[in-house]
């Protein structure tokens, strides 16, 4: 084909044109491959990337990313400065999975919080609304990755968030729908302490702020006692086991909604108050048969519950497992299972139906008065309410009384001085109190030039009674403060016999008097002594009454031989003074005296005080950390008593022993008299009614000694410890001791007898030691299905001398983990 000159003269200068636009859109995209982030849009904004405004984006190249815009939570977290309230710095966050720890690291520094934010006022939002798809993840526990309860973000004051997940994935898997390959793995199956939020440092903590968020986890969401004075939680959803929600100040709960997996989600609760609005929980128990039952808290706290609604395999709602008579909730439209709640059904007293009035506190219309509730001083406004319910931001919703003592001398007309908190307190001038008495014969009380009240106690009978103070607002928020008003004590008794001890017999000495008891109840103190000299000067005490129980037939055991017995009694009745002791001896006892070398006590009559002497036919009481525990578990025992007697609680209610009192509580017995063969029946009850029988999987044992020499640390025993391979069960294992050295012997076992009726059997006979660990207690729906045994028993050999000894040792945390004595019987042969 042939061209003319004109036709290539314009196939030349199109060919020119293309080039140049080839060469300028290349330009163009090396530009735009390169171009700096200055900007993002949110729910259709603008937003100028600065200071004030950080963004995060992992799928961004590092030449994209200017001097706001990040790769990673880290960064960002590095580089943002202290907000303010009124301008926080905020972090947007693209949609993805932002580990705060790298689950494949050691952690050899243990540290406890994987990503700390402690700057002020900052601001997260995740930049997708369903908060499932924006993830703040980290998956260590309590001796998991951590030594400690491990949290995945620590945050400052004044800290916010909307659209995110915050979740712990030690105990579960990490399911990401957005990009499957970012799916994790959970770290173990067993349940442990495995925290999502903590604060970043110990300074001043207020206005956290939550809406449209996730926290995921099982045990301890939030770190107890590591939350602000103000906490607002909306349309947020929590997942979790026990000690999970609610400390700080105020933690308020709108809209909300929770799924419960044990009975008892929160810790303590917020310390002025924990308040659900319009929140709805789904309960699933693992275990109902064992407990149906939801507690709001394990100690007391004072709740609000709103327009709640409970469905599930919770059958019923109760405020605290020990319930304060003198607490006062606030309920209101409540359902349990579609059918109206009664929380704590049994004391219907402790929950205040809000009226009309008192309704307003809490909700106006179909807004919950968050404005009123939160303002504080400051006027704080998370909701944004105050130009609605500014009108209603002056309500009273709480009133607290406090005395710096309840138990009053009714004989000498005793006062004190009982002091009142409204909440808001900003209320208090404008809000008057109506004041009455539950028995004006018994309380009255005169007002204060200081606002508070001086109430006096007058009680002319013998016996203590009970009243009670009430406050009422007139919109009906009100407190009571109970006091024990003691009355005129009889004079001290009369002994009308003179006390004297019998001779031995039957394996007893007993104490013989006879007192004036005008129809009362004897209940006179007895306690017993040992002292090798006649004349009583070096007695050391061997038994005491309890319980107004005087103890007057002492039971003899071989450490009683070739001492006198001393009896010191202190004569009184219920309502009498005691009177002066006066004492009898007993002479000197014989081997002959004793019926038989066995020892058996349910250690009611046992002195439980600090007692290191070391020394033959005595018990040694007292806290000792042994030398075999592992350095990394810090703590160092208790300076005071490790031991005391009393009613047991929660689990143990009903029943009566010897509880672990302070950390690293011994109980040892020594016997020097040499014994070929040894049985030991012990029954004991954990406090922990779940089966892990302790706090947490840090070092936490109990020690059964048996065949011991209580000088030298050394013999046989049976170990219960808590370790992470279960979270409903404990593993048990034959030990050997040497100079206070632990060695396992032979197999072992995990089990979930480890709870309250637990029956431990412990024998020596020849060169083998058997174990029998079994409970009186049902064995839990959860411990069936992990394959836990619910008996077990083991056997080693050994090579024994003939040493008597026993004793036990706890290394146990106490409070709600303590451990309980309650009979211990010993034979020889």
């Amino acid at each position: 084909m042939r061209f003319n000159k004109p036709t290539i003269l314009f196939l030349l200068t199109l060919l020119c044109f293309c080039c140049i636009s080839l060469f300028a859109s290349s330009q163009e995209s090396s530009k735009a491959q390169t171009k700096v982030i200055t900007s993002i849009q949110y729910r259709g904004r603008d937003i100028k990337l600065n200071e004030r405004s950080l963004y995060i984006n992992a799928r961004l190249k590092q030449k994209n990313l200017g001097n706001y815009a990040f790769l990673t939570l880290q960064d960002a977290a590095a580089f943002a400065k202290d907000g303010t309230s009124n301008d926080p710095t905020i972090i947007y966050l693209e949609p993805d999975v932002y580990w705060t720890n790298k689950p494949s690291d050691e952690n050899k520094e243990n540290e406890l919080i994987g990503l700390r934010l402690p700057q002020g006022n900052i601001t997260l939002i995740g930049l997708a609304d369903n908060p499932e798809h924006t993830i703040i993840a980290g998956d260590r526990g309590q001796m998991a990755g951590a030594i400690g309860n491990w949290n995945t973000i620590g945050v400052g004051d004044g800290f916010r968030a909307y659209n995110i997940t915050f979740g712990n994935y030690c105990n579960l898997d990490l399911i990401y729908p957005p990009d499957p390959t970012k799916n994790h793995r959970k770290r173990q199956e067993t349940i442990t302490q495995a925290q999502v939020l903590t604060t970043a440092h110990g300074g001043r903590m207020d206005k956290w702020v939550f809406e449209n968020c996730r926290f995921i986890s099982f045990l301890n969401v939030f770190a107890a006692g590591r939350e602000p004075e103000r906490a607002y939680f909306k349309n947020c959803f929590f997942q979790c086991t026990d000690d999970a929600i609610g400390s700080g100040g105020m933690s308020i709960f709108e809209r909300c909604r929770f799924r419960f997996y044990a009975n008892h989600p929160s810790w303590g609760g917020s310390r002025i108050l924990q308040a659900y609005l319009g929140c709805s929980f789904e309960t699933v128990l693992r275990d109902p048969k064992a407990n149906s039952s939801i507690f709001f808290a394990k100690n007391n706290a004072i709740f609000a519950v709103v327009d709640c609604h409970f469905d599930g395999n919770a059958r019923q709602l109760e405020w605290t497992d020990i319930l304060s008579d003198q607490a006062r909730h606030y309920v209101y439209h409540n359902t349990l299972n579609g059918k109206p709640a009664m929380i704590s059904a049994g004391h219907p007293e402790l929950s205040v139906e809000l009226n009309e009035e008192t309704l307003k506190a809490f909700k106006i219309g179909d807004q919950y008065n968050i404005y009123n509730l939160l303002r504080g001083d400051d006027d704080w406004d998370p909701a944004r309410q105050k130009v609605l319910l500014k009108r209603y931001g002056h309500l009273p919703f709480r009133l607290q009384l406090n005395a710096s003592k309840t138990l009053l001398d009714g004989a000498t007309g005793a006062e004190v001085k009982v002091l009142y908190t409204i909440y808001p307190t900003r209320t208090r001038q404008e809000t008057p109190i109506k004041w009455t008495v539950s028995d004006p014969e018994l309380l009255s009380f005169v007002s204060t030039d200081d606002g508070a009240l001086l109430v006096k106690g007058t009680n002319t009978s013998e016996e203590m009674r009970r009243g009670s103070i009430k406050g009422e607002t007139v919109s009906g928020i009100e407190a009571v403060l109970y006091f024990d008003v003691s009355g005129i004590s009889a004079p001290a008794l009369r002994i009308s016999r003179a006390l004297r001890l019998s001779e031995p017999s039957s394996g007893k000495v007993s104490a013989d008097y006879k007192l004036d008891l005008q129809h009362k109840r004897d209940c006179s103190l007895i306690t017993w002594y040992r002292a090798t000299r006649k004349d009583g000067s070096d007695t050391l005490k061997v038994a005491v009454s309890r319980m107004n129980q005087p103890y007057k037939d002492y039971k003899l055991n071989s450490g009683d031989i070739g001492y006198y017995l001393i009896a010191r009694l202190e004569p009184r009745h219920e309502t009498s003074d005691t009177g002066n002791g006066v004492f009898a001896r007993s002479r000197k006892i014989k081997a002959t005296d004793i019926g038989s070398e066995n020892l058996s006590t349910d250690f009611k009559n046992i002195p439980a005080g600090r007692n290191e002497i070391i020394r033959d036919g005595f018990w040694t009481i007292d806290t000792y950390r042994p030398k075999d525990l592992n350095p990394d578990y810090e703590w160092q025992p208790a300076p005071g008593d490790g031991w005391a007697y009393g009613d047991g609680e929660v689990e143990t209610a009903g029943r009566q022993g010897l509880f672990t009192l302070g950390r690293g509580a011994r109980l040892l017995y020594t016997q020097t008299r040499q014994y070929r063969n040894m049985n030991i029946e012990l029954e004991l009850s954990p406090q922990k009614a779940a089966g892990q029988g302790f706090g947490s999987p840090t070092g936490q044992y109990l020690d059964v000694y048996t065949k011991y020499d209580t000088k030298s640390l050394s013999g046989y025993g049976l170990r219960i410890e808590r370790t992470p391979a279960f979270g409903n069960g404990v593993l048990v294992s034959l030990y050997k001791y040497e100079n206070g050295i632990g060695t396992p012997l032979g197999p072992h076992q995990y089990t979930s007898a480890f709870l309250p009726g637990c029956q431990i059997t412990l024998s020596v006979k020849g060169r083998i030691l058997n174990a029998r660990v079994t409970t009186s207690s049902e064995q839990q729906q959860g411990q069936k299905d992990s394959g836990l045994l619910h008996e077990v028993s083991l056997s080693a050999e050994i090579n024994p001398d003939t040493s008597g000894g026993f004793g036990v040792q706890h290394t146990g945390s106490t409070g709600g983990n303590r451990l309980m004595l309650e009979s211990l019987r010993v034979s020889y042969d």
